[in-house]
């Protein structure tokens, strides 16, 4: 049995369920814990009744020191000192003997054993970003990702949280450009027991699709012959008019066809499957405004205007 956590708040919750639903599809024998970051996501999931889904109110992590931390930080930030916060209050409420984190703006495309495999007897993963050439964010961004991280309940595991912890403890209002909860990664291989996954198939992502060589064999898609596990859908979203948003990099036309378009019918199939629930849910992820005429024309010389009426 794998324990997979993740959080979001109403406005990602469909995402969040788009990867549960994917989970639900390629892992055999899981659990997926979802820190709910506001009652109206708690509300939800709740009303879900599934047996592997398993909703926690932000409300039990929180404690002196995290109502400080949340009174500091903005919304956003907050989510991300959640991170490690989510996974230590999991690995001591219910015993478990490992905890692995996924942001909710991912999708399974295979079975995610694959990488536990690759992880053996480690205590800890680690997955690099992988950027493309002209996409490196290393300085800002850090080497790794925070998308697949598994911790075993064990003294390796949780020093590695603990560290992660306190460096999540470190986000401000007064420092937004700041990830310290993100950049800390880079450290962590100094630690025993952190193993870097090198399966390509881990976290293929918009900063990195354009340097593989993209294929479909059946129902599975690879990259460099090496299927896809999952893909991080970072930067989606929707504007007002149901436009899709697919980011700011550049996509070839055969990765929106075939890793954002599936992603796109998961998400609508996941709303109705939601407001089967409660029809009166009626949250996304919305983006503020269309892209006006100049940001479309600068957009599109840059190659990066992913903006699709439908898809």
């Amino acid at each position: 049995m794998n324990h997979f956590c993740t959080l979001f708040d109403r406005n990602y919750l469909l995402q969040g369920m788009a990867l549960y639903r994917s989970l639900r599809r390629h892992a055999k024998g899981f659990v997926l814990y979802t820190i709910c970051m506001d009652e109206q996501s708690f509300a939800m999931v709740s009303r879900l009744q599934a047996d592997d889904l398993k909703p926690i109110p932000v409300s039990a992590l929180e404690d002196e020191e995290t109502r400080q931390l949340r009174a500091r930080t903005t919304h956003g930030q907050f989510c991300w000192a959640s991170q490690p916060l989510s996974c230590l209050h999991l690995l001591d409420r219910f015993a478990l003997p490992r905890i692995t984190y996924l942001d909710a703006d991912s999708m399974f495309f295979a079975d995610p054993q694959l990488l536990f495999d690759e992880l053996g007897d480690a205590s800890v993963s680690l997955v690099p970003h992988r950027y493309s050439k002209g996409y490196d964010q290393t300085e800002a961004s850090g080497r790794y990702c925070v998308q697949f991280n598994a911790f075993r309940n064990s003294a390796e595991g949780r020093a590695v949280l603990a560290f992660w912890r306190s460096e999540c403890f470190k986000y401000s209002k007064d420092r937004l450009s700041a990830l310290p909860g993100q950049t800390c990664l880079d450290r962590w291989p100094a630690f025993r027991g952190v193993r870097e996954i090198e399966h390509r198939g881990a976290g293929v992502a918009p900063w990195n699709v354009q340097s593989y060589r993209l294929s479909e064999r059946g129902n599975q898609l690879y990259v460099d012959d090496e299927p896809i596990v999952f893909y991080h859908y970072h930067q989606y979203g929707r504007y007002p008019d149901g436009a899709h948003e697919l980011g700011y990099y550049r996509l070839p036309d055969r990765v929106v066809e075939l890793i954002y378009r599936p992603y796109a019918r998961e998400l609508e199939e996941t709303e109705s499957w939601v407001k089967s629930a409660d029809p009166t849910f009626h949250y996304r992820r919305t983006l503020t405004g269309s892209p006006g005429l100049f940001a479309r024309l600068k957009r599109r010389l840059r190659g990066n205007y992913n903006v699709y009426p439908s898809l």
